[in-house]
């Protein structure tokens, strides 16, 4: 059930709940908003929730239809652009060849239920660092 009506004004109420239509993971590529990915010689990425309009504004003239919106990773909101498509497989197809192309890594996944818990996702987040030997600046 999804509650904004006016998209430009999203709370987190509406988007948490756009988030759980998809189990808290991109529509595209499905990795969970929170996870972290690297491209090769680049700074770490968290991957955030943004709002997406399947069928892009421009081509609606509506950006009030909320049968439109998925939730979707900055990263595939960015890819996307302004591209149409005639279902979500065939984007996630598409999207799918292009973090392929631009060398994009998954380094950390957080469990689903650290997605409430900011606390317990950046505790997970830290154990994760030192495993790998990475200190955090908090430390």
């Amino acid at each position: 059930m999804r509650v904004a009506r006016n998209l430009k004004h999203w709370t987190d109420r509406d988007r948490w709940l756009l988030a759980a239509e998809t189990g808290f993971a991109c529509a595209y590529c499905q990795i969970i908003f929170g996870s972290v990915v690297r491209k090769p010689r680049r700074e770490p990425t968290i991957l955030r929730l943004n709002v997406d309009h399947f069928i892009p504004v421009a081509w609606t003239q509506r950006e009030d239809d909320l049968l439109n919106c998925v939730a979707a990773c900055q990263i595939c909101n960015g890819l996307k652009q302004d591209t149409i498509f005639d279902s979500v497989v065939n984007a996630r197809r598409h999207i799918d060849r292009l973090w392929v192309r631009a060398g994009y890594l998954v380094e950390f996944i957080p469990t689903r239920s650290n997605f409430e818990d900011p606390a317990g996702w950046a505790r997970e987040y830290a154990r994760y660092l030192r495993t790998t030997g990475v200190r955090m600046d908090a430390e």
